[in-house]
């Protein structure tokens, strides 16, 4: 069980990460302006589609 997780880990905690730091600046940006928050939350859509649509090939 310890393998697996670690696995999970080794293979997807990058992502993890950029997931989680990206909602976090999502969550920063709706604290100030809800349309600072719409605008931030499209650009970081727009980025992960972006690196997505790299690492595809």
């Amino acid at each position: 069980m310890a393998k697996i997780i670690g696995d999970l880990f080794s293979n997807w905690g990058t992502v993890m990460l950029f997931v989680i730091g990206l909602a976090l600046i999502a969550v920063a940006a709706f604290t100030f302006n809800i349309v600072i928050g719409y605008l931030v939350a499209g650009l970081e859509t727009c980025l992960a589609a972006y690196i997505l649509d790299k690492e595809r090939g």
